[in-house]
């Protein structure tokens, strides 16, 4: 019973991807390349399922029957009847186990490895060399040249998942970014459509030309992640080693321990605009303290200079004062004063009074450049002041960030290291179910006392769609986007299902 209900539910499984594939935009010719690797994906889901039906379907043929009353009434005991199955259960769960943990790795690595000879042959000669490369999940934009802000020989290709659906080639275009609605608008010129033959690299199919095309890019989408996928357990295992290695070198310890990576997110930015604002202040307080510093040598160099002319013009005055003396003598010593005299000594007296409100005129331009030093004195104590403490503060935040940056790199590497244990223990989880699933087909199938493949295929349905994979989807969930621990959320669907299948045993061999 095993083989047929293996292939009902590898077919199944499989038309079931075959059909998501198709409808997300992958083409026939595509999906043609991809058969075997799809069958072998199926082949972890369809052996439980497939040992569950075969479980189910020998037990209730024999209990139909009264094979097991007459082999119980005979004397032999229960268990060697069950011990064959769950003997098998386990060398499945191990064939299951180097499926999910070895085969099923290399066969996705082996996806991505005809997808980048398909992608490397149509950019062959088309994009000898490429001066950007911008990744807007679910795109890939890569431009070849730039010219006159205009780009040159763009290609642009679309994924589903771990798949290329199309490529879209174009002669120029332009990007623009749309902050307000957050998303890019890309308009492309003189270009053409091409889907990826995965099996034929020499074909390039085109499915259409066109002269201008403009679409848009939310930046909203979830990011692609480098999936954990494409790596064996071991490689995930030594991965997980390598980032608490990492972890256990890191100096610094997280300043706020146990907050989300959303929180984290939240505070760094607001560290870091705070840190901008006053880099900013900064930078126009440093500004305004040159100026006040060239103002005040300015004003420095001014009274200097005012100083040196106020000394000429007291040397002018006393030179005009000892001129005055000399002819008053001259005119007591020759007894009369004549009209040039006169006129000499007014001269005299005229110079020195333009002299001292020239001197006047000085003090009262040192006394306001003083003034304007002490005043930019004082500003440049205040400004410094403000600086040291702006300083001060910037310290204080570049510290905070550094610690915050630290946290967050942790609980990245956290998260990674979750990721990974997600996906180990629900690859031992799905090969170690067949265990769990020989436990509750053999009392289910007696229960049933039926061998046909109709009801047998109908009541593995409703084991698997109804009760074990909601619990397995849900401990996925719980593990990936809580803090449950991830053992007891991956492996609940299994433990559950163990636990019902012996209690049920129990209950019913107890009658």
């Amino acid at each position: 019973m095993f083989l047929p209900s293996l292939a009902c539910f590898e077919l199944l499984i499989f038309l079931g991807f075959a059909i998501q594939l198709l409808h997300k935009g992958l083409d026939i010719v595509t999906l043609r390349a991809l058969i075997p690797h799809l069958f072998i994906q199926a082949l972890p889901y369809s052996i439980p399922s497939a040992l569950l039906t075969a479980t189910s379907m020998t037990y209730g043929r024999m209990s139909a029957d009264h094979e097991i009353v007459a082999i119980q009434a005979g004397g032999v005991h229960i268990l060697k009847v069950i011990m064959p199955v769950l003997v098998m259960g386990c060398v499945f769960s191990l064939i299951t186990l180097s499926l999910v943990s070895e085969v099923l790795p290399r066969s996705s690595f082996r996806i991505i490895v005809l997808q980048e000879r398909a992608l490397n042959n149509i950019l062959a000669g088309r994009l000898a060399t490429f001066q950007k490369k911008l990744n807007l999940y679910p795109y890939q934009i890569y431009v070849g040249s730039v010219e006159n802000n205009v780009n040159k020989d763009i290609a642009v290709i679309e994924y589903v998942n771990d798949y290329v659906t199309n490529v879209i080639l174009a002669e120029e275009g332009s990007i623009a970014m749309d902050e307000e609605e957050n998303k890019v608008l890309l308009t492309l010129r003189r270009g053409e459509f091409l889907k990826p033959n995965y099996k034929k690299t020499d074909e390039i199919p085109r499915v259409g030309v066109f002269h201008e095309t403009t679409f848009e890019i939310s930046l909203k989408e979830k990011k692609r992640e480098s999936s954990s996928r494409y790596m064996t357990v071991f490689q995930l295992c030594r991965y997980n080693k390598e980032i608490s290695m990492e972890m256990a070198r890191s100096k610094e310890s997280p300043l706020n321990s146990g907050k989300n990576k959303d929180v984290l997110a939240k505070e760094l930015a607001v560290y870091r605009e705070e840190l901008a604002g006053l880099s900013r202040k900064r930078e126009n307080l440093l500004l305004e303290l040159k100026r006040a510093n060239e103002n005040v040598t300015r004003q420095k160099t001014k009274i200097e200079g005012l100083e040196n002319e106020s000394k000429i013009a007291k040397n002018y005055i006393l030179i005009a004062n000892e001129n005055l003396i000399q002819v008053k003598r001259e005119n007591k010593l020759g007894g009369s004063m004549s009209e040039a005299k006169d006129k000499k000594i007014m001269q005299i007296k005229e110079t020195i009074e333009k002299e001292k409100q020239r001197v006047y005129s000085i003090e009262q331009k040192v006394a306001a450049a003083s003034e304007i030093k002490t005043e930019e004195t004082k500003k440049i104590v205040l400004l410094s002041q403000t600086i040291a403490e702006i300083n001060s503060r910037r310290d204080v935040l570049l510290k905070d960030i550094g610690v915050l940056e630290n946290e967050t790199n942790i609980a990245d590497k956290e998260e990674i290291m979750r990721k990974n244990d997600v996906s180990i223990h629900k690859r031992l989880a799905q090969a170690l179910s067949c265990i769990p699933f020989v436990i509750i087909g053999i009392p289910m199938g007696i229960m049933l006392r039926s061998g046909h493949l109709i009801v047998g295929l109908g009541a593995s349905f409703l084991v698997i769609l109804f009760l074990y994979y909601p619990l397995v989807v849900t401990g996925i969930v719980m593990a990936k986007d809580t803090f449950v621990p991830v053992v007891p959320a991956i492996w609940g669907a299994d433990i559950i299902l163990f636990l019902g299948g012996m209690f049920i045993f129990r209950k019913l061999f107890a009658r």
